[in-house]
């Protein structure tokens, strides 16, 4: 996905470490996002807004003579032209006619319902020696998607053909295992690699006065709970300014009603940068993520790091990296009750926030600084370039 962080801090680990970078782009219609550098982007140059930066080169993967062509009107009237000659590239064509020009030694996909399906199908229809195929599990693509039907199949399939897969965390290498899996496992306890660390901030966790809500509400993520265990703490939130971050049309609109039952309002933030995030955690008291499947949450991270206490849904990864009540709380992700008891303790409890906020820093700092994780990259690249000769 050219557009996420996850793939631009993924990417900025192996910058200006000899490697010929390539990204194809398994979602149409997407620019790369801006921190990418140092690579050749595999552009759909039809869909692309055409932004372009002179870190980058750019290549069509429809026509390659055309890439030069950036005009959208223009776009279309070539597009129309090609489907109706016929000459158009499926997502898979342009996959293979890639790995054909650039002969790399490595794949890797980078989550699993777009970029994973995409190369299994790329695979099987591959003639050639296929280059080693690493693939990076995101977060919900075993949980979530493995337990639905039409999604099993696929699955099995991509798993049978990968050489190396890359996990979070216990769960989900299990999850690989039931499916089939029987390749090596490298375990990197970020999507997006590690993190540069900062100190705790000095105002201690107790002295904040802001609470994060993750406020997305769709087919895994729960926001509107949230908000429910939020409105049932109202008797002690009136020093605290709620901000709800990610939130969507669904979440907004509840905090517009949050506010006309409790007379307090919202603070909504639809889009915020990653730097903007981590001033934000290091702001605040809670962040609260609800979700009712997911990975390693990056906002668990963010927080757990810059010293906000985090309340999690147990169907994360979090009770591999949290000890509940200790250094946060795991909770059932559609029990606002449940939450909004672990809300009220940590609101109320100085020494339990302030506490946990010493040992995550050190966990995180122990287990995720940026420059081991980013050697622990390059080494398992190396690796397997070495098995690709």
């Amino acid at each position: 996905m050219p557009f996420s962080i996850h793939t631009a801090r993924w990417i900025s680990q192996l910058n200006n470490k000899g490697f010929d970078i390539h990204l194809f782009s398994s979602m149409s219609g997407h620019d790369l996002h801006e921190t990418i550098k140092g690579i050749t982007f595999h552009e759909n140059f039809y869909n692309t807004a055409g932004k372009t930066a002179a870190f980058n080169n750019y290549a069509s993967r429809q026509f390659e003579s055309l890439s030069f062509i950036k005009h959208p009107v223009l776009k279309t009237l070539i597009r129309r032209s090609v489907k109706i000659s016929g000459c158009e590239k499926s997502n898979v064509q342009a996959l293979q006619s890639v790995i054909q020009k650039v002969q790399p030694d490595i794949i890797h996909s980078l989550e699993m319902q777009h970029g994973g399906y995409l190369v299994s199908q790329a695979k099987i229809k591959y003639s050639g020696n296929f280059p080693v195929w690493l693939h990076s599990n995101w977060g919900i693509d075993l949980h979530f998607f493995g337990r639905l039907e039409k999604h099993q199949l696929p699955i099995r399939q991509a798993l049978s053909q990968i050489d190396v897969f890359i996990t979070e965390g216990e769960r989900d290498e299990k999850l690989a295992r039931k499916f089939g899996y029987t390749g090596p496992i490298y375990t990197f306890p970020s999507v997006g690699g590690g993190f540069i660390f900062d100190q705790l901030p000095p105002t201690k966790t107790s002295s904040r006065k802001k609470i994060l809500l993750k406020g997305t509400q769709d087919i895994v993520r729960r926001g509107l709970v949230g908000l429910r265990a939020l409105e049932r703490c109202i008797d002690i939130l009136d020093e605290y300014e709620i901000i709800m971050y990610s939130s969507n049309e669904v979440t907004q609109a509840a905090a517009e009603l949050f506010y006309h039952r409790t007379k307090k309002r919202i603070h909504i933030l639809e889009e915020v940068s990653h730097p903007e995030m981590m001033k934000l955690n290091k702001e605040s008291r809670l962040n609260i993520c609800i979700n009712m499947s997911d990975g390693l949450p990056n906002s668990m991270l963010e927080a757990m790091m810059s010293g906000a206490f985090p309340i999690q849904s147990e169907t994360s990864l979090a009770s591999e990296w949290i000890t509940h009540a200790h250094t946060g709380m795991i909770v059932p992700p559609e029990d606002p009750d449940v939450i909004e008891q672990a809300i009220r303790t940590a609101l109320v409890n100085d020494t339990l926030v302030d506490n946990a906020a010493v040992m995550n820093h050190k966990l995180l700092s122990d287990k995720l600084e940026y420059k081991n994780i980013q050697q622990r990259a390059i080494g398992m690249y190396n690796q397997c370039q070495k098995s690709s000769n």
